[in-house]
């Protein structure tokens, strides 16, 4: 009898959606509880299998706008795996979201892959920061884990993505971390947010992708923040039981740009 082939994971990055207290406040000219809410529907109709959030959850890191968006993100109706940005409060927002790396490095399996999601916040700091504890705290979870494949998930850039406004703000001393995983090639996949655009490149074998916005995205490349009308969006990800990866975005038909548009494979 033929082997049946394992299924593929599928998984949805919803990234940078800054919603504040005050419901439908406006972020950059954009109403982010809108613009969440049909990126939302989009990623709901792809059927998800996991939802990883890569932080900025709220502008204001209030505890009204993570108990909403909690009430948003659950409508999808799939595990949830939520990690902070530098402009959320990791000790509010674990109140609101279980599953995430709160004081340490979460790790979760699923199938032949493990997913990996780390804090990159410091109190008072835009730019991104991993302590030598939680690398440690990761070394020793690579180590026991027999995964086959991993993600790791972040929110600030480890790489330059080629746009200045902010990429002054990115993680600090990348190669501390990659000084950590580069030895492990069952490394796949890094991913983070923060970059508020589409960024694909490939490091050693691995997938480096960084996550659209989910109220407002700047054109790549860019000085300052430049809105592209295009409007919000969010990742998807199909994680293959080969270690293959299959990734692209999703639109919601229509934001509050005025702009629809389309699946973009």
């Amino acid at each position: 009898m033929a082997k049946r082939k394992k299924k593929a994971i599928k998984l949805i990055q919803i990234s940078d959606s800054h919603v504040s207290a005050e419901r439908g406040a406006d972020y950059r000219g954009q109403n982010a509880d809108r613009n969440l809410d049909s990126v939302l529907q989009a990623a709901r109709a792809w059927d998800p299998d996991l939802v990883l959030v890569t932080g900025d959850v709220s502008e204001d890191a209030s505890a009204e706008s993570y108990a909403r968006v909690a009430v948003m993100l659950g409508t999808l109706g799939s595990p949830l795996l939520v990690l902070p940005g530098n402009h959320d409060d990791p000790n509010v927002m674990r109140r609101h979201f279980r599953n995430g790396p709160w004081g340490g490095p979460f790790v979760i399996e699923n199938g032949d892959w493990l997913l990996v999601l780390l804090d990159s916040t410091a109190p008072g700091k835009i730019s991104g920061v991993l302590s030598q504890q939680q690398l440690e705290r990761l070394d020793q979870q690579l180590r026991s884990s027999d995964a086959e494949f991993i993600l790791i998930a972040l929110h600030h850039q480890p790489v330059p993505v080629g746009t200045p406004w902010i990429d002054k703000y990115a993680l600090e001393e990348p190669q501390r971390l990659f000084h950590h995983i580069d030895r492990d090639n069952r490394i796949r996949c890094i991913s983070w947010g923060h970059i508020h655009h589409d960024f694909q490149a490939v490091r050693n074998g691995a997938a480096l992708l960084g996550a659209p916005s989910a109220v407002a995205n700047s054109l790549p490349g860019t000085e300052r923040f430049t809105l592209d009308l295009e409007g919000p969006s969010c990742r998807w990800l199909e994680l293959g039981s080969d270690g293959k990866i299959e990734t692209g975005l999703l639109r919601p038909s229509q934001s509050s740009t005025g702009r629809t548009s389309h699946r973009i494979r």
